[in-house]
């Protein structure tokens, strides 16, 4: 028997096999989400749905060779954005994803559409989810005919490989999609109602994970999860001990709790099968480090050493090798530079930018901009990691992923040093289809619950897990 996951990433579809028994991946398929729908204009992201759904249901054919008997399948993917569905479960519309940008145009008085919609809620909207397109689509008659509701893509591919005719949500892909009660778990109908919506084309929400119907091989399909949950279900073998933290283009630091908790700046999200996820991200995350290649290979340029012709190690390869090389503790911390990399901005306040202190003589240097990058990296992460408050308590592992932490050791060190507790890093770099997969485990019950499904991840021995860890707590870059 096996359990499959699918993953409907917005540049890539991915799916995978896993031994219910030993946690071994069996089997990986990616392909391209090249689904792209025409736009009418530039602000608009839009992708085709049936597109989609062909791709999955080709990843799931390949997955299945072999004859691999499913136990069950699992969806999760993108969240926040929506399509329109009939009452046959058929799209209606294109999907509109969480990076389409018609929400802040002006809607009026000076404020866009998400502005307003938030006014009205009285709780945090952005521009990309559900509820904001929605309310766009609403206020300019662009909702379908015949519509007889909207729904997330995951939650769409789950319905459709079932053979099921209604979408249905889980909390973590309702959430998601703005108007929701996250201690009843319910979309709020005052909210719907107040933004002149019907609160009968919202989704349905279930609180357990039931069975949608059966796809290939008579395999059950169960309700689809958001991307942030499975892959913390993906990716971490002790939910109550372990932070997770992925550094890719972004970054973000997750922590489960099962208390549900309000704080400014600070995500919470449902978790499967009750508790709450704790979210915070980083506008810039990754792209710092990423920023401050792009100035060492201007400056190569200026120079006449840039990538055409500039000598060995001078290219983007050499570079990234080059800036990967510098040891993190190689600086002693009185003389490190004091970098902030909030450089794009945080959610609550846009306007912040990133800075550079304690600059001296002895310091100003290649090497402690590198080191002090890193730093700010990772001090952003820990400040959220802070204002989790009570639901840290007992958590004493790291859990790494994105290429941030697998392609660059001494980034993992700098985050082992900062948080003062070992970084493990998954074997596997699918996780969230890692994660749709171990919880269609649990939902089947061939899995008895979340503990025995984390029992099943597995950690890469080579990542050298604790080798910048201290066990007297933060003692990372300057604060």
């Amino acid at each position: 028997m096996t359990l499959i996951g699918i993953d409907v990433g917005t540049t890539t579809i991915c799916g995978l096999a896993v031994d219910p028994d030993s946690g071994s991946i069996l089997d990986v398929v990616r392909e391209p989400n090249a689904s792209g729908h025409p736009a009418a204009a530039p602000e608009e992201s839009l992708q085709d749905p049936e597109a989609i759904l062909a791709v999955c249901e080709r990843i799931l054919a390949r997955l299945l060779r072999g004859g691999r008997a499913p136990a069950g399948i699992g969806v999760t993917g993108q969240m926040h954005g929506i399509l329109y569905v009939d009452r046959g479960g058929r799209a209606l519309s294109p999907l509109y994803t969480w990076q389409d940008g018609r929400g802040e145009r002006e809607y009026a008085g000076g404020r866009t559409y998400a502005q307003h919609a938030a006014e009205i809620v009285g709780a945090p909207l952005a521009t990309g989810m559900g509820v904001v397109t929605h309310f766009w689509n609403l206020r300019n008659d662009c909702v379908p005919a015949g519509a007889a509701g909207f729904c997330t893509i995951a939650a769409f591919v789950a319905m459709r490989l079932a053979g099921a005719r209604e979408p249905l949500l889980d909390p973590s892909n309702a959430a998601s999609l703005g108007c929701f009660d996250l201690a009843a778990l319910c979309f709020r109908v005052d909210a719907a109602e107040g933004l002149g919506m019907d609160p009968a084309l919202f989704p349905r929400v279930a609180l357990d994970y039931p069975a949608l119907g059966s796809g290939p091989e008579g395999a059950p399909v169960f309700v689809a999860l958001g991307d942030n949950q499975a892959s913390l279900l993906g990716a971490v073998r002790e939910l109550s001990r372990s932070a997770h933290v992925n550094v890719g283009t972004g970054s973000q630091i997750s922590v489960y709790t099962r208390r549900c908790m309000q704080e400014a700046g600070i995500d919470v999200r449902p978790f499967p099968f009750g508790g709450y996820i704790l979210v915070g991200a980083g506008l810039c995350g990754g792209r710092a480090y990423s920023f401050l290649h792009d100035f060492f290979h201007r400056t190569l340029r200026l120079f006449g050493a840039g990538a055409a012709g500039g000598g060995p190690g001078t290219g983007h390869g050499g570079i990234w090798e080059a800036m990967n090389a510098v040891g993190t503790q190689s600086l002693p911390n009185p003389r490190r530079l004091v970098v902030d990399t909030r450089f794009q901005g945080t959610r609550t306040d846009p306007s912040v930018r990133g800075s550079i202190a304690n600059l001296a003589p002895d310091n100003f240097t290649p090497e402690h901009l590198i080191v002090g990058i890193r730093d700010g990296m990772a001090a952003e992460l820990f400040g959220y990691y802070e204002r989790f408050g009570a639901a840290t308590r007992g958590v004493d592992t790291l859990v790494g992923s994105g290429n941030g932490i697998r392609l660059n050791p001494e980034l993992r060190r700098t985050f082992e040093l900062t948080f003062g507790m070992p970084m493990r890093v998954p074997e596997h770099r699918e996780e969230a289809a890692c994660g749709a997969a171990l919880l269609a485990g649990v939902a089947s019950g061939l899995l008895a619950d979340l503990d025995a499904a984390g029992e099943l991840i597995r950690y890469d021995e080579n990542c050298d897990a604790g080798e910048g860890y201290s066990p007297g707590g933060n003692t990372g870059g300057p604060r």
